[in-house]
């Protein structure tokens, strides 16, 4: 099935400033690709520059990593809840206070890679098995009103945001 890229007006102001980093037309296919790419990327990344901070107060690319995974989490949860019309709204999650409170740091690279591609995977599992009504589901979440559509863009964006970050920061 092909999902479409959501309409900037389907996005909240926030997504919307993701749509810099991503302009595909199947995310779906995209989601897939993307975690080939990145599983590659991270291979490609030397165990010296796992842990390197390029400016104090900043996540290693351990940590970085370690946030895209639960990220991805967090949002899969949510569409998962907004695909079966759960109304509850949703809180938002505080990234540096999960950073902090996570073991990433100390664990290597491959271990964290190994996470998010047992994560991406759950996730095409389930966006791949939502019917395109399942992904016009709507729902609240940070006090927000937002899609399943949104939520998979979202995953999809923000990986391409740090990513780009980590390529520019962490190992020029």
């Amino acid at each position: 099935m092909l999902i479409p890229t959501p309409e900037p007006t389907e996005l909240s102001e926030y997504y919307q400033s993701y749509l810099k980093e991503y302009n595909g037309s199947d995310m779906l296919k995209d989601l897939i690709e993307q975690r080939d790419a990145t599983q590659k990327f991270l291979q490609s990344i030397s165990p010296e520059k796992e842990t390197y901070k390029y400016a104090e107060g900043k996540w290693s690319i351990r940590e970085v990593v370690g946030h895209l995974s639960d990220t991805e989490r967090i949002l899969s949860y949510r569409a998962l809840r907004f695909a079966r019309k759960d109304k509850t709204p949703l809180p938002g999650f505080e990234e540096n206070e999960y950073t902090l409170h996570s073991n990433y740091h100390v664990r290597t690279l491959i271990s964290i890679a190994d996470e998010i591609l047992s994560v991406r995977n759950a996730s095409i599992t389930l966006f791949s098995n939502m019917s395109e009504k399942m992904m016009e589901q709507t729902g609240s979440a940070n006090n927000n009103p937002v899609s399943v559509k949104a939520m998979l863009f979202f995953i999809i964006a923000h990986q391409l945001h740090h990513l780009n970050i980590v390529r520019e920061r962490y190992l020029k």
